[in-house]
């Protein structure tokens, strides 16, 4: 008997479409503490730097709908004359896929966000929190079955309240990206 399960689990495996995609995006974003816009509070004449990456792994629920695990970041640096802030908020959590039409890739994710800030400016304290996170993608997918890239534009917003100060930090991105598909 356990044969015979052993041998329906080994035969149903295949049947399974696996779907990962993992990439990096570049961009702009915008980040707030209490409403207000670092570039007021700290840095008023600072470069900006904006970088995305995300990693998903799921399954296929029918022909154009996928549900995955998702892991997120985007990651808000001010820099000047050797000195840099850095903001960087993480999102995991449940990725909804769907492609409308072939090669056309739609999708979304919610979940728990939390930040990891980091500075090299003496006396100034950074802190870290938890919230929450959202991410939309569109894209434009290179492959129809097996392997492919996936070229587009990423919108990825996180509120976290900071530890200690109790205030709220605010990130809103948006990145061109390129990932590794295979679905």
């Amino acid at each position: 008997m356990k044969k015979i399960a052993l041998l329906l689990i080994f035969l149903a495996i295949p049947s399974f479409a696996v779907y990962i995609d993992a990439g990096l995006g570049y961009g702009g974003a915008s980040t707030e503490v209490d409403d207000k816009s670092v570039d007021d509070i700290i840095c008023n004449d600072c470069d900006e730097l904006a970088v995305s990456f995300g990693v998903r792994v799921g399954g296929q629920v029918s022909e154009r709908f996928w549900i995955a695990g998702q892991l997120a970041g985007l990651g808000h640096r001010y820099y000047k004359s050797g000195d840099y802030i850095q903001f960087n908020s993480y999102l995991l959590g449940p990725s909804f896929i769907f492609y409308p039409v072939d090669h056309f890739h739609l999708s979304g994710s919610v979940g728990f966000s939390w930040t990891a800030n980091q500075t090299d400016i003496r006396g100034l304290d950074m802190y870290d929190g938890v919230g929450a996170a959202i991410e939309f993608t569109a894209a434009y997918d290179t492959g129809v079955r097996g392997h492919g890239v996936l070229l587009g534009m990423k919108l990825f917003s996180s509120s976290n309240e900071l530890e200690t100060s109790e205030k709220d930090l605010s990130m809103v991105g948006v990145t061109l990206f390129i990932a590794y598909v295979h679905k």
